[in-house]
């Protein structure tokens, strides 16, 4: 009988998604200490965003607000912007690469129930419980006692958005954080023709055209051909739409993203020969890249142009006496695109190497990740509004709200998982029946 090689399953791409759902509580407790991004919660707190804002709008004469952009000049202003460039877009990448596993054993139409049940009940959940009681915790539109503030809660929010179903087309109706959800699900839906056509025609002309990716010599597919994609984007979308957080410019460019790390598993052999195999040069141009992303950061912070949030065109900048582009700001669309996908590579090469280990505790935690995320926000507000302004230090700040914030998110996890209506409703996995080891057993991504 003929001996056929083991296929061995890898972990890294799991721990990695668990790595980069938990930093998201340090960088939503971050922003809202030292940007201000959630300066309602203590207006007479000084943050250090607002230097910069206040200097910039004594400058021009008005309102140049950008939370994203205008942050502050310490260490731990930078080191949250640099989180934002990447973090995000390497989610998305897990995401598409997960969702390459889930389509390869699954009919469209199963596909599709299972991506609504994994992602349009806890958004529905979420906009209907947890984005209600976040937005009333940011306009401070809790009543003096906690019987009121529960009528208001029941009675106003819930009742609001339950008549305004206004997610399924735009942002009408504040999605908040769950934003992201909403694009993995609209991702999901927009790509199934390709996802499709890959599948049932492995060798047709669009399979074999998507699979050119690590064909390039030099490994110049993945190393600069996809960020120039991605920087190609900025350039057509970012001077005409600004920052919003997941919309505008940052839509597209996710999509990109998503697409790419599906483009990835696709031809997974090549894709993981390669993370394995060009763990010095995608590290090299990590550091380039990085060094000139703090260089335009600081030149943004000086010219007061938001080189990295966009929106420089149009009648809200005409003062800055941009049209459309300048050098500077065409060099910002490559310097932002090519730091935030090397990032991407960075963290994927090296976990790779450190983090493809199996552990008993990696199922429990991915069960975590979406109800982590889903309630995170509004315990993070009721932190801020406990901590700031009453003197603390704002380090302190940090690390006891991430440590609070993380504490309740478990509380709550553990809540939930416990029946089974509960677990549909914030997107909790069942734990996965074990596996005769000589099986190939892919990802746990494939069932996100």
């Amino acid at each position: 009988m003929e001996n056929t090689p083991k296929k061995v399953r890898r972990h890294d791409i799991d721990w990695l998604r668990v790595i980069l759902f938990a930093l998201l509580i340090p960088f939503h407790v971050g922003i809202g200490v030292y940007w201000g991004a959630y300066d309602f919660v203590q207006p007479e707190h000084e943050f250090e965003g607002e230097k910069n804002r206040d200097a910039l709008n004594n400058e021009f004469g008005e309102d140049v607000n950008n939370v994203y952009s205008f942050t502050g000049d310490n260490l731990i202003s930078y080191i949250l912007t640099w989180m934002h460039e990447w973090r995000l877009a390497a989610l998305f990448m897990i995401s598409g690469m997960g969702t390459a596993f889930a389509f390869k054993r699954r009919t469209w139409k199963l596909f599709l129930k299972e991506r609504s049940k994994r992602l349009l009940i806890p958004m529905f959940v979420g906009i209907w419980t947890i984005t209600p009681l976040t937005l009333m915790m940011a306009t401070k539109y809790f009543p003096g006692s906690f019987l009121e503030g529960i009528i208001v809660y029941f009675g106003g929010g819930i009742v609001l958005t339950l008549l305004m179903i206004v997610p399924l087309i735009s942002r009408l109706i504040s999605l908040g954080h769950l934003w992201f959800i909403w694009s993995l699900f609209q991702y999901s839906l927009f790509l199934l023709p390709i996802f499709y056509l890959v599948r049932n025609y492995p060798e047709g002309r669009i399979a074999r055209l998507l699979k050119t990716t690590f064909r390039f010599p030099f490994r110049l597919g993945p190393l600069l051909i996809l960020p120039i994609f991605l920087s190609t984007s900025d350039i057509i979308f970012k001077p005409i739409m600004g920052e919003a957080i997941g919309f505008g410019y940052e839509w597209v460019w996710y999509l990109l993203i998503f697409f790419f790390g599906y483009l990835f598993i696709i031809d997974k052999e090549k894709y993981f020969y390669f993370i394995d195999n060009s763990r010095t040069h995608i590290t090299i141009a990590t550091l380039i890249s990085t060094l000139a992303f703090i260089w335009i950061k600081s030149e943004e912070t000086k010219s007061g142009i938001p080189y990295i949030g966009g929106g420089w065109a149009g009648d809200d900048h005409k003062h800055l006496g941009i049209e459309y582009h300048t050098n500077m700001t065409l060099l910002s669309c490559f310097i932002t695109s090519f730091h935030a996908w090397f990032w991407c590579l960075f963290v994927f090469t090296w976990g790779a190497k450190f983090l493809n280990k199996p552990s008993p505790h990696l199922a429990y935690l991915n069960q975590g990740v979406y109800p982590f995320y889903i309630v995170h926000q509004p315990i993070v507000y009721a932190i801020l509004i406990l901590l700031l302004g009453r003197g603390y230090p704002n380090f302190l700040i940090l690390i006891v709200g991430t440590l609070v914030v993380t504490l309740g998110c478990w509380l709550f996890f553990e809540i939930m998982k416990k029946h089974w209506i509960t677990r549909a409703m914030y997107g909790i996995k069942e734990l996965p029946i074990k596996k005769e080891p000589n099986i190939e057993s892919p990802p746990s991504i494939d069932e996100k």
